[in-house]
């Protein structure tokens, strides 16, 4: 009887210590799907790759950089070669994009331009770029105006 009741408590605590090690297995494959993938189904970039893009030759061919932010936050500090079409004025202005080149868009924190990136999905435009971090996480030159 003894030596049945501590068999039972050896498995208990291998059956406790592999449904641990299976729970911490499944959360990080969960997280490392999540950051692969993403959970918006939408192209994100960082702003060194957007740096990347912008010093590579040829880069803004067939690219247009947007920046939604307000046209105050713009005049304040922006990157060359961006065009300001405020958020704000998107649901009036979007027919101005063109539809058959890639948008890649930028805003202060990335929140903004994510709207944007929905808002213009959902006019049919497929082609777009979400910079991660905004302006806030950009380390590269600006135009003051």
């Amino acid at each position: 009887m003894y030596v049945m009741n501590e068999y039972k408590r050896e498995v208990s605590k291998l059956s406790k210590k592999y449904w641990i090690m299976g729970l911490f297995l499944c959360v990080v494959v969960g997280f490392v799907g999540y950051q692969i993938l993403g959970s918006t189904g939408i192209q994100q970039i960082s702003t060194l790759e957007l740096e990347e893009r912008l010093a590579a030759e040829g880069s803004s061919q067939g690219v247009l950089y947007l920046d939604v932010r307000e046209e105050h936050e713009f005049r304040e500090g922006h990157i060359a070669e961006m065009i300001n079409m405020p958020l704000s004025s998107l649901p009036e202005t979007y027919a101005q994009l063109p539809k058959d080149q890639e948008i890649v868009i930028i805003c202060r924190s990335g929140k903004r331009s994510m709207e944007a990136v929905q808002l213009l999905q959902e006019q049919g435009y497929t082609k777009l770029v979400n910079v991660k971090g905004g302006m806030l996480d950009w380390k590269g030159a600006i135009v003051m105006e």
